[in-house]
């Protein structure tokens, strides 16, 4: 992800649990992500649906390797078992093999969703590797490195900083108010961070959107995402952000070059 790379964050889905209108004619898919670099594309969260997103984003399904999962909730991981099952039946993962990444309890999680499709899930003619990671774990990859910090949601939950070349992409998952998240996006090339209240709201795990702009300014991060957005916080955000140089509302299918 150095200068003059093609590397971009792809949004497959910017809203909720439950797919959102957004403008005219335009829905939000549940939580998706992709990182597009040079040899692979990796994911964070496969909300259910993100399967068709990652095929109208014009990104191969063959070429994931790694996927981060902040949490277990379906709205975050409920195409894991769609993918699964198109790579049994059809292509594979990246060089035979795909590695996924969740909090505390995603292991047996997986186990389960293996059992309750059997043998549908099972990996053939490729291989699976799961791994739950604790705070500030560190894994890499070919060329990058990964650090998760746990955060205060009503399940188990991770946020990521993925940092490739002289490029990182922070991504706070689904959380409550969490001070550090500001230091642990310190200086990010993108910070991605959930913004599923209004201001007037209160619901525990999740922020409002004047947490949300508090947390984005004081990391410095070069361009603030705010996303997870829902029908109630994104009243008037726009008018809002045309005042916060460097933050942005993420779209379905948004392409951020980094």
């Amino acid at each position: 992800m150095a200068k003059g790379s093609q590397a971009e964050f792809v949004v497959l889905g910017s809203g909720s649990f439950s797919p959102a209108k957004a403008g005219a004619g335009t829905h939000r898919n549940p939580a998706g992500y992709a990182l597009k670099l040079k040899d692979e594309v990796v994911l964070f969260d496969l909300g259910f649906g993100n399967l068709r997103q990652l095929a109208r984003a014009g990104l191969d399904p063959d070429a994931v390797g790694t996927v981060f999962f902040t949490h277990r909730h379906p709205d975050h991981v409920g195409d894991l078992s769609a993918l699964l099952f198109r790579w049994r039946y059809e292509g594979g993962p990246r060089k035979g093999k795909v590695r996924l990444y969740g909090p505390r309890g995603f292991k047996s999680f997986v186990a389960r969703l293996e059992r309750a499709y059997h043998p549908w899930l099972k990996p053939r003619g490729w291989t699976m590797e799961v791994t739950e990671l604790a705070d500030r774990a560190v894994v890499k990859g070919e060329g990058w490195k990964a650090a998760a910090r746990e955060v205060p949601h009503t399940t188990e939950a991770l946020a990521y900083r993925f940092e490739a070349g002289d490029a990182s992409v922070v991504y706070t998952g689904d959380t409550g108010w969490d001070a550090g998240l500001a230091r642990f996006a310190a200086d990010a090339t993108l910070f991605a961070v959930e913004a599923t209240l209004h201001d007037d709201e209160r619901m525990d795990g999740h922020l409002r959107v004047r947490e949300a702009l508090d947390l984005g300014r004081a990391s410095k991060a070069k361009t603030v995402l705010l996303t997870h957005l829902t029908a109630r916080s994104e009243k008037g955000l726009e008018s809002r952000l045309a005042d916060e140089p460097g933050f942005r509302a993420a779209e379905d299918l948004m392409r951020i070059p980094l």
